[in-house]
């Protein structure tokens, strides 16, 4: 009876922590790079298909192939649709292609990735010799919207889209013309290769055919192309994929089902380093099937917060460009006004240049300086409530969190306190630490020291979030604060000095805070009598032992302090202050 139970309690341990914590390590929003750290950058996709030509032969597979490709590249990889740009028949002018790169060399980011798709009509000029897109509104005689693949290169230069990786797939005629004699042998691909091409930056292309005309008839609605590359993308099962390595089975396949000729290579002279090649991340989708219901609602919550927050960027963007184009309107009206004033009383005053034509003018801008202010009325109010939601969920988040691991911990003590449980205690404990890694330093059974190791939340009143290692986080402005001040008068130096070897929650980066950092904790709804019998307008999560703060600013033999009963910004002498004022760390949180 008692190895029955034995065997049972054993089970539950593995069921509640060992298939719980390798499934959620695998949980992760960034994929792990080749060389074992997490991929910092971004990986960007654009597409573009054309079948719908207005002068040209329309095609049966481009857009398909182009969309096909974005399911298998969003699905599959580390591709999301925050980094998307997609342009299908009508919308890939010539106008809006080389807009999208311009736009790409603006966002993207030297970390980032960048994998380009073009699936339509390739020409080759009788004249240049230069192979060229042809965008949807192109004259088959007339070049002055085509788009030559010299244009293109230029902006996968690393001057100007400035990814680490660029990587351009090209299913058109004449492709080819990208490489010009810079194809070269296929490396053996080794983890070793992998490595090597993620650390070097790269620019590659994968195109149709070399310089002859490519096949629109293909398979299951793709070209014959698309297809094979499809297939390929579809079929891998590594969590890392080059170029070199998906290459061969799709020329293969090319070849042996239409009349061209399927090439890879570097692209000459816009700054890739020989070895360096994009790679494709591979999710890991059966990481996930092993979660607990609670391990997938927190991965929910992650992946919400993720979202939530991206849209907040793009409406702040959004309404900014609106007030943008408000105050560019006051502006115009504004220098009509001065011209006017300026040609009134002379031989260039018009019929319309009247005081009465002037003050339609002022009327016209008070019109106008109303819809502006309530404008940015109106965005500060959609910007404070975005911002309240956020810090609502990331506040539950942490909550729940906290609630999990101390479940935890009293379940691991429930088992090895059990008389049948004597004998597990080890293995008990191993899996625990499977779990919770950062556990791993602690003697086996300490559960004392297991409890001091996890940094969880004991208190919150919304926006801030104390935590058992002595620090306080503000979700607004993502500053980390030590839980109390230095406890007695200090001067300046010696505030900074303190602050700088500050060294509570085990972070070592701690500082003295600026004046406007220290502003934004003062909070006149929030109040607290502290030790020198002042009302302190603050979070009661974190202690102040007196009424005033040192900031960093310093003028001459002067500095900046903040008075957290008044609200008050003053300067002192930096010798001075020493009964009144104190210091406080901060640093930049998570």
């Amino acid at each position: 009876m008692k190895r029955r139970v034995l065997y049972s309690i054993l089970i539950f341990l593995f069921l509640a922590f060992g298939a719980n914590a390798a499934t959620e390590r695998g949980v992760a929003i960034r994929p792990v790079a080749p060389t074992g750290e997490e991929v910092r950058g971004s990986q960007w996709l654009l597409v573009i298909g054309i079948d719908n030509y207005l002068r040209w032969p329309k095609l049966r597979t481009a857009v398909n192939d182009a969309k096909v490709l974005r399911d298998v590249l969003t699905s599959r990889y580390y591709f999301d649709k925050d980094h998307l740009y997609e342009l299908y028949d009508a919308d890939a002018t010539r106008s809006n292609i080389l807009n999208t790169l311009r736009n790409l060399a603006k966002q993207v980011k030297p970390e980032d990735s960048l994998l380009i798709y073009y699936a339509s009509h390739g020409n080759l000029d009788s004249i240049t010799k230069e192979g060229s897109w042809v965008p949807v509104e192109s004259g088959q005689q007339d070049p002055s919207a085509w788009i030559s693949n010299h244009d293109v290169k230029n902006y996968l230069n690393v001057d100007a889209i400035k990814a680490k990786h660029i990587l351009l797939v090209s299913d058109s005629c004449f492709a080819g013309d990208f490489f010009r004699g810079n194809r070269g042998n296929l490396p053996v691909v080794t983890d070793a290769v992998i490595k090597k091409a993620y650390q070097l930056s790269s620019r590659q292309a994968i195109t149709s055919g070399g310089l002859e005309p490519v096949s629109d008839a293909g398979f299951g609605g793709n070209s014959v192309f698309s297809h094979f590359l499809l297939a390929a993308l579809k079929d891998n099962k590594k969590p890392h994929l080059i170029p070199s390595e998906l290459f061969p089975t799709v020329k293969a396949g090319v070849a042996q089902n239409a009349e061209q000729f399927p090439q890879l290579g570097g692209l000459y002279g816009v700054g890739g380093q020989d070895g360096g090649e994009f790679v494709f991340f591979l999710k890991q989708e059966g990481r996930l099937q092993g979660l607990t219901a609670d391990s997938q609602k927190r991965q929910a919550e992650l992946e919400q917060l993720k979202r939530l927050e991206s849209e907040a960027v793009k409406s702040k963007e959004k309404e900014q460009a609106e007030i943008s184009r408000k105050e560019q309107e006051l502006a115009a009206l504004d220098a009509q006004i001065a011209a006017m004033r300026a040609r009134l009383g002379t031989s260039a005053a018009g019929a319309q240049d009247s005081l009465q034509g002037m003050l339609a003018m002022v009327r016209q801008k008070e019109k106008e300086a109303k819809q502006l202010e309530e404008l940015r009325r109106q965005r500060e109010e959609e910007e404070r409530k975005r911002q309240a939601e956020i810090t609502k969920l990331k506040v539950e988040a942490e909550l729940r969190r906290t609630k999990a691991i101390e479940q935890d911990i009293e379940t691991y003590q429930q088992i090895v306190a059990s008389p049948y449980g004597k004998d597990m205690v080890e293995v008990a404990w191993q899996t625990f630490l499977n779990k919770y890694p950062e556990a791993k330093d602690i003697a086996v059974g300490d559960v004392s020291a297991l409890k001091g190791a996890f940094n969880l939340l004991i208190a919150t009143d919304g926006r801030f979030m104390a935590y058992s290692n002595g620090t306080v986080l503000d979700f607004k402005t993502n500053l980390m604060w030590a839980v109390g001040d230095n406890g007695s008068g200090i001067n300046w130096a010696n505030a900074k000095r303190y602050c700088e070897n500050y060294r509570g929650g085990g972070y070592t980066d701690w500082r003295m805070p600026t004046q406007d950092e220290l502003a934004g904790l003062y909070d006149a709804g929030k109040t607290y009598k502290n030790d020198c019998g002042y009302d302190i307008h603050l979070t009661e999560l974190i202690h102040l032992t007196c009424t005033a703060l040192w900031a960093s600013e310093t003028i001459s033999s002067e500095a900046a302090y903040f008075i957290f009963y008044s609200g008050n910004r003053l300067w002192n002498s930096q010798s001075g202050g020493n009964t009144l004022l104190r210091a406080l760390p901060v640093r930049s949180g998570r």
